[in-house]
């Protein structure tokens, strides 16, 4: 689960996209529109080629309809939008929070996993099962290997870490046998 620097005006207009799709209950449109979004604004050369002057409203509409052919007149008034204001650069950052904020609405939480050594299956259902019984949402899981851990997992679930690492247990015991010296 790569972090990617975030603008929050994308926050606002993932939002914006949140709620109509709630309205309308084209979510999944939605979806695909707005990963139609983030592949074309993806790179800064392709949002400078698509917001400059010569690329007319039509030519836009264009490459929009050659990325996501089934985009509906809402979805694509989004795209208008932004480029109208300049604002295309947003793509990733929007699709970033709409993403977000869909699992959100399904009640889905993102989890990763770092662990010194690979997790077998069983113990990858294990963790699932256990942040879903302590968040009370279904859990995607990614799980990686971090050769910088000593041992134990270190677990992320969108803003909040859970180090349960032997390197940070370790500093903590060393914290407490210091702080238990000087007392």
């Amino acid at each position: 689960m790569a972090q990617l620097a975030r603008d929050i005006a994308g926050r606002r207009y993932a939002l914006a996209a949140r709620a109509l799709a709630r309205e309308h209950g084209t979510a999944d449109r939605w979806l695909r529109a707005i990963e139609g979004l983030e592949s074309l604004t993806s790179q800064p050369g392709f949002v400078e080629a698509l917001q400059a002057d010569g690329m007319t409203d039509e030519k836009f509409q264009a490459i929009v309809r050659r990325v996501v052919p089934d985009i509906q007149p809402l979805e694509l008034n989004l795209f208008r939008l932004l480029r109208r204001k300049s604002r295309l650069g947003l793509g990733p950052s929007i699709a970033s929070f709409f993403s977000e904020l869909l699992d959100e609405d399904r009640g889905i939480a993102r989890a990763e996993v770092r662990t010194a050594v690979p997790l077998d299956q069983a113990q990858l259902v294990a963790v699932r099962g256990r942040l879903a019984e302590q968040l009370g949402r279904t859990v995607e899981l990614e799980s990686s290997v971090d050769p910088e851990l000593i041992g134990g997992m270190v677990v992320r679930v969108g803003d909040r870490l859970l180090d349960g690492s032997t390197r940070s247990r370790l500093q903590a015991l060393r914290r407490e046998l210091v702080r238990g010296a000087t007392s």
